[in-house]
Formats: C-alpha cells, structure tokens, sequence
C-alpha cells in the first residue's frame, strides 16, 4: 500500500538536512505504487518530482507544494556475473553484494551515500571512475503519452552516459528508473575487500563530516573525458576554503563541499555556490556547472 504524508519535512529525507515541507510525500516500493503516487499529482493538478536517496539535492527552505515520490523499490539478486536490484537499494547495498559473490566494479563508491537508482540517473562516479561502466540495461517506467505510462528497458548505450549525466537526469518525470542490471568482473573477495578497505581509507579526511550533498559542481572536463580543472583545487587557490553564510560554509578538508554547520538554510548554501562561481570566473575564467540538483 502506497504510503502518503502531508507536510512532511524534506530535510528528513536528504543528506544535506535541508528543506521545507512537501505538500505529498509518498514512499512507492513498486511501479504500481510509483504509478498510484503520480495519479494523486495529476487528479490534484500538482507537479512531482522523484527522489532517490536524497544524497545529491538542496531543497529549497519554503519545500515543494506538489507531489515528492520516494522511489523505494527494494530487492536485489544474482545471475551469474549480473546482479539485478531495485532503483531503491543503496549503492552502498549493491557494492557490498557484489563484493561478497567475487564480483568487482563498484569498489570505488565506498562511503558513497544514495540508491542505485539515484547513482545511475546522474552517473555517480568517484577516482576517475563511474557507475556506467558497470550498468548492462535499465528498466523504467516510461509516459510515451500523456498519462499512459509502458515499461521500457535501454541498454547502456541507449541511456546516453556522460561526465554526472544520463539520458534520465534531463528528461524531466516522462521516465522513471525502477531496476538496473550490472554487469561485474570475476574476482577474489579478499582482494575486493581489500580495495574497498584502501579506497575508504583513503577518504578519511578528505571527506568533511557533517551533512552535504557530496561535491557540488561538476569537474572541468574535455569532451573526451580528461580533467582539465579540479573543482576543489580551483577553490582552495581562490582562498575561500573556511568562509561561512549562516550556517553553511565551504570546508577545508575540501573545496567542492559545502556542509551544513547546524541550521543551514537553501539560502545559506545558495550564497556561498554564488560566491565560488564568482571567484573562479574572475580568477580563472570557468564557468562553474552544480553536480547537485537545486530545488
């Protein structure tokens, strides 16, 4: 059974521990349910919009008078060298399953929050590598027509990966990730658990611990994948790693965060996403691109 809440607080529901009410919030742990959420927006005239883990996200302060749809689709399972889950299982969920069954792939996602579904819609990636590498297909649920809506599923060439994009992430609610297939490399569980080990310890201290939605802009990068500018590096050498608004401030473990002090507002976060974009223009004449979705 779909289930609904009214006014339910959206810092609740993402990492940064920000955000107003929604006027809807449902948790759908199916298509079916997915389907019945979007009925409820459509016979109330409301938008909706669909939410992963809520680990790439500002919401805004005053929240969103329509229809938030927490994709929570569980269940994840073996075939062969394939492990098939639900858009809601977390990526940490799917690394560590794959890991025990001597596949290897997502190692590099370790202390990476957010479901697979969400990973995939934007293309998660971390250490040069990304989710793609490893996706096969992806099913969703597809409005081919205005208020019809058909199961699809694309292969990995047909979901357009890019650098932090796929076909899903701008083409708005018209489809919606509900499973994703990954292919993975055979491997010793020793070794991939070592890995995984080395890789988080290698985040110790790079990584601030208090709430955010990861890195906030996008890398600078050639069209053919090569990283021109390191967000965080960029910047540190414009000197406002430290700076503080409110209760948000850009850290100084890391240039391309900003976290949440205690009592941040959107308003908050958004003046200091101002305040980088302007001094790496003037500096270095880049024009910054948020990794994160700002409501």
């Amino acid at each position: 059974m779909l289930e609904i809440k009214q006014n339910e607080s959206l810092s609740k529901h993402c990492t940064f521990r920000i955000g107003g009410p929604a006027g809807y919030f449902a948790v759908a742990k199916s298509s079916e349910e997915i389907l019945e959420a979007v009925k409820l927006a459509e016979d109330k005239k409301l938008p909706f919009f669909i939410l992963g883990g809520g680990s790439n996200i500002l919401f805004n302060d005053k929240g969103f008078g329509g229809v938030i749809i927490k994709v929570n689709i569980g269940g994840i399972s073996l075939d062969g060298e394939r492990v098939v889950a639900g858009a809601g299982v977390l990526l940490s969920q799917v690394m560590n399953f794959s890991a025990d069954n001597g596949l290897s792939g997502l190692e590099w996602s370790v202390g990476i929050p957010g479901t697979i579904g969400g990973a995939v819609n934007g293309n998660a990636g971390a250490y040069g590598r990304s989710v793609s590498e490893a996706v096969e297909s992806v099913e969703v649920l597809s409005e081919e027509k205005p208020g019809e809506w058909n199961v699809k599923n694309y292969s990995k060439e047909e979901c357009r990966f890019k650098y932090r994009r796929s076909k899903f992430k701008h083409i708005g609610n018209r489809e919606i990730i509900t499973k994703v297939v990954l292919k993975f490399d055979k491997s010793d569980k020793e070794k991939t658990r070592q890995e995984i080990k080395n890789i988080l310890m290698a985040r110790t201290g790079k990584v601030p611990p208090r709430p955010s939605a990861g890195c906030v802009f996008k890398n600078i990068k050639k069209e053919n994948g090569d990283l021109v500018a390191s967000i965080g590096k960029l910047v540190d050498q414009c000197g406002i790693k430290g700076t503080r608004v409110g209760g948000a401030e850009i850290p100084v473990q890391h240039g391309n965060y900003i976290v949440n002090m205690g009592g941040a507002t959107s308003g908050d976060v958004k003046e200091l996403i101002r305040l980088c974009k302007g001094k790496v223009k003037e500096k270095f004449g880049y024009e910054l691109e948020e990794e994160i979705i700002v409501m």
